[in-house]
């Protein structure tokens, strides 16, 4: 980009894309991962993060290394109609979200809880099992698509709204305490927004002590802190562009930032890089 370029970028308040900044890793070339749609990080095995992949696939949890390799793969007792997201907790539970939902024609959506399985050890035969299953409707907020999840500093669920017309994200709280079963299925709780995220949410997570988010769309990821502990809107700190196809998944290792494409690739984000264009 050219100095003119970048003045008249910054005056009109744009962030050109960056693709140096996003550093190529690895890739998941184990061939069941066909369209990867969330990563986490395990808070309990050094190393590992695990990868799910969305709708017309197997139920199905992958154990990968930071380059793509594969570790582990494991069954899930649950159906994939649409997974798109997988979150984690200090207790030792992943949860994952069967919340897509293209064009809003599915009245009831869910997240499961099962316990984190140790991929030091064989795969079980036997499918993993639910600990837990909630599911939610529509009926006070309106259907909506959803592609991002995190358990926050409050132990809360969280799921982030995709909003495909401009609109700020927003964030809604499933219930888990208890969950909500599928013949009594609840409206999901208004927590938040996120400022300036207009973009169609396609990922997230959320460090361990739940004071940093990261957020991912097609072309952008944005991170945000709180604004503060009582406020429930968030304060963007963090922000960078890029050109990547199919980014769908995002999460913390350390202070850097893991991507996951549907095309397989896996990136790094520095945090140099995403705090560059810090606000």
């Amino acid at each position: 980009m050219t100095p003119l370029v970048g003045l008249v970028c910054a005056c009109l308040g744009f962030v050109a894309a960056d693709d140096a900044a996003l550093e190529t890793i690895g890739r998941l070339k184990h061939e069941p991962i066909r369209e990867a749609s969330g990563i986490v990080a395990s808070r309990k095995h050094a190393g590992v993060f695990w990868v799910i992949n969305d709708s017309g696939n197997p139920p199905v949890l992958f154990a990968v290394k930071r380059d793509g390799t594969l570790v582990r793969e494991y069954k899930v007792a649950a159906i994939n109609l649409d997974w798109e997201a997988i979150a984690i907790d200090d207790a030792g539970f992943l949860y994952i979200g069967d919340i897509g939902n293209n064009d809003a024609r599915l009245p009831i959506r869910v997240v499961y809880k099962l316990a984190e399985p140790d991929p030091s050890g064989p795969a079980p035969a036997a499918p993993l099992p639910l600990v837990a299953a909630s599911h939610y409707r529509f009926a006070e907020t309106g259907r909506f698509d959803a592609e991002a999840l995190f358990v926050d500093a409050e132990k809360r669920v969280v799921m982030i709204s995709k909003t495909p017309d401009g609109r700020e994200s927003e964030l809604f709280r499933i219930e888990f305490n208890p969950p909500a079963t599928l013949f009594r299925p609840v409206d999901p709780i208004r927590v938040g927004s996120l400022p300036d995220f207009v973009e169609p949410v396609t990922g997230a997570d959320i460090t361990a002590n739940g004071r940093r988010l990261a957020v991912c769309s097609y072309g952008v990821l944005r991170v945000y802190e709180p604004a503060s502990f009582t406020s429930p809107r968030w304060r963007k700190v963090g922000e960078l562009r890029f050109k990547a196809q199919g980014v769908e998944g995002i999460c913390w290792d350390g202070d850097d930032l893991l991507l996951c494409a549907e095309s397989r690739e896996m990136y790094r984000v520095k945090p140099a890089q995403w705090r560059r264009n810090e606000k």
